[in-house]
């Protein structure tokens, strides 16, 4: 699929010149600063499939600072939502951003795709392992928004937590320079799942805040999700979890729509967005939905987003870039392997040692972080002290019997054992043929600690062979 492209300078300097004609009531002063890598921005979600989407290209762009996620009950339930935005935050090598976990709304039930959203179509992500979650509290909110001025909030979800901000602190609330909120626009009304599942916080909020753009998604109905998601090609974090999303849902292809993923474009780039010349106020109607009525001095503006293959090209690319070409974030162990293999296994050994370097050189090959999308087979010997190497490669490697993501087959000394990662890729790793008369040798002459120690300081290519293969 071929799509139009055009300059970001050309682009850039439409956007300011439309902005500075479309958005005269909508926080005038801050709309030089729409464009450029000063952009501050939080992002609520509930984390639908499309969410995780946008989500991705959120996260592979450069031209604004994402200072927090917010989760929201909405398509998926909060907690598991939550779960699934730092499964994808760690995986995707983004756990620098924070995350809060929103307000607790009850009483507003479930939607009928709720399991999938909890699931995420089969395309899951490792469980959170080492972000830590912040509860959703008036005072973070208000020290996130004083703390930035000019901050922009990106809303894909229901509007629960911007609805207990403006209960709580409404001068807080109004601080935020514009609240992005794609729904669909017909006619003079604006209605969306995200806008209906709470309606009292989203007429609060469309009532109160300063200023709204309302993203008109009623256009993007007509795309074909997984016609243009299945065109996408390249190696990306991304576009592998897409293929595993597309390979996952089967026949609820309904559910693949780009809604809010075209919503993160028109956000990000403002990609041939067209401004209703009006400014409207919003009101909550008996049939359900909200209805717009025109006002000189009305806090929301509707746009338009008409370049759709602008905008599909501008998702394509974020896509194929993904967030994994951004800097990413090394992560130090919070234990010191020596403490956790004395901890796992009793007692620090060499055998332990070097089972725990075998795991960790693999996970080097295989640019992976562990436990999770790699699975390992060990070929050993199953008397000690030989056999103590299987513990360590499940310390070094995250592959434990528990998960189901190791298995041992008895074999003769030397050890080795092949590793497979999430997209097949093989790596073996085998214990050069002198290793076990050198364990012994060292072991006699200077005690197991001692010698467990010494294996630690020695260079991977002394101790093992390594071969990688994509059969």
């Amino acid at each position: 699929m071929k799509h139009g492209r055009i300059s970001r300078q050309v682009r850039g300097a439409a956007i300011l010149l439309a902005l500075s004609f479309a958005l005269p009531h909508v926080c005038q002063a801050h709309t030089e600063g729409l464009v450029g890598p000063d952009r501050h921005v939080i992002v609520d979600t509930d984390m639908g499939l499309d969410d995780v989407r946008a989500v991705f290209a959120l996260l592979a762009d450069t031209t604004v600072q994402i200072e927090a996620f917010v989760t929201v009950e909405g398509s998926a339930a909060l907690g598991k939502g939550t779960d699934n935005l730092v499964g994808l935050l760690e995986a995707s090598r983004s756990g620098s951003v924070r995350v809060l976990k929103g307000v607790e709304r009850v009483g507003l039930g479930a939607p009928p795709w709720r399991e999938m959203a909890n699931g995420l179509g089969g395309a899951t992500f490792p469980p959170p392992r080492r972000m830590r979650v912040t509860g959703f509290t008036i005072e973070d909110m208000a020290g996130i928004i004083e703390r930035t001025p000019g901050i922009q909030y990106l809303a894909l979800g229901p509007l629960g937590n911007l609805g207990a901000l403006e209960a709580g602190d409404p001068a807080g609330f109004r601080r935020i320079d514009t609240i992005y909120i794609p729904a669909a626009v017909r006619g003079d009304r604006i209605s969306d799942y995200n806008l209906v599942y709470d309606m009292d916080a989203s007429q609060s909020v469309l009532t109160s805040a300063s200023g709204i753009v309302i993203i008109d998604i009623s256009g993007m109905e007509r795309l074909d999700g997984v016609e243009f998601l299945s065109s996408l090609h390249g190696e990306s974090f991304t576009v592998l979890w897409i293929e595993r999303l597309l390979r996952g849902v089967g026949d609820a292809t309904v559910h693949v729509m780009l809604y809010d993923d075209l919503a993160a474009v028109a956000f990000l780039r403002e990609t041939d967005l067209e401004f209703d010349e009006r400014a409207f106020t919003a009101q909550r109607t008996e049939e359900g939905d909200f209805k717009l009525t025109p006002a000189a001095y009305g806090n929301i503006r509707v746009a338009r987003l008409t370049g759709i293959e602008h905008a599909l090209a501008a998702l394509e690319e974020l896509y194929t870039r993904g967030p994994l070409d951004r800097p990413s974030h090394s992560h130090t162990d919070e234990i010191p392997a020596d403490a956790l293999l004395k901890t796992f296994h009793g007692h620090l050994g060499p055998y332990v040692v070097i089972g725990y370097r075998m795991g960790k050189v693999a996970l080097g090959e295989l640019d992976s972080e562990g436990h999770f999308g790699v699975s390992a087979e060990v070929h050993s010997p199953l008397e000690t002290p030989a056999s103590c190497l299987i513990d360590g490669v499940q310390i070094g490697s995250g592959c434990t019997l528990g998960k189901r993501n190791i298995v041992v087959e008895e074999a003769p000394e030397p050890a080795w054992a092949e590793f497979t990662g999430a997209g097949g890729e093989h790596v073996t790793v085998r214990l050069r043929p002198g290793i076990p008369a050198l364990v012994r040798d060292f072991v006699n002459a200077r005690g197991v600690e001692a010698a467990g120690r010494a294996f630690f300081q020695m260079r991977p290519d002394s101790l093992f062979t390594v071969t990688k293969s994509t059969r």
